[in-house]
Formats: C-alpha cells, structure tokens, sequence
C-alpha cells in the first residue's frame, strides 16, 4: 500500500481530525495513489510511456487491452475520486462513507496488481 493510501486511510479511519478540508485531502490522496495503480498497470500491459499522457488515455488504453476487470473498477473509481475532488459551491462536500468505500476500492486494485 502507498504512503499515500495510508495517509489518508488514517484520516478515514479517524486517527486524523475529519474536517472538511482533511476529507477532500482524502480524496486527493487517494485519487492520486489510484493514478499511480494505473500508470503502473499500463506499464505493465504495454510500456513505460515517458511522456505525460493525460489519465483519460491511460483508461482508455487499460479498457482496449486488459481483461481482468482492472479497467472497469479503476475507471468507476477515478472519475467518482475526481468528482469528490473539486470543490463546487452548490454541491455537498463528499462524505467519509463514501471515501471510506473509494479507498478501500483502490486499496483492492491494487492488492490485484501487486499479486501479478
């Protein structure tokens, strides 16, 4: 598991002060261990890209070419932990429920990755 993951499974998990900025800090966190998890995976399926190829791409590439469901999960995943990431005025900061299932989420994608 990333430092990252573990950080903010310890403000999800209540070791940290779960204020509103803490729980958006969750998502960031999150959102960019699982876009560590993805790049990972395309490395694995094709080739370290050495350019910066925006994670749309990436999905895209992980759709096209993997068969295990990584693409899927990791696509619901991504797209949920971005929208919790921006902030709007009208809407309701994401809550510490739902994070909680979005990392454990990513924490699953990648134990699967790890154990190929």
């Amino acid at each position: 598991m990333t430092s990252e993951l573990e950080y903010a499974g310890a403000i999800l998990a209540g070791e940290q002060a779960a204020t509103p900025r803490r729980i958006r800090i969750a998502a960031f966190l999150t959102r960019q261990a699982l876009e560590d998890e993805i790049e990972a995976h395309c490395e694995q399926l094709v080739a370290p890209m050495p350019f910066p190829v925006r994670m749309r791409s990436r999905l895209s590439v992980l759709k096209a070419l993997d068969e295990t469901g990584f693409s899927r999960t990791a696509e619901y995943a991504w797209t949920a932990l971005s929208q919790a990431c921006h902030h709007h005025s009208y809407e309701l900061s994401p809550t510490i429920s739902e994070l909680r299932h979005l990392h454990s989420t990513v924490a699953g994608l990648a134990a699967m990755r790890a154990s190929r």
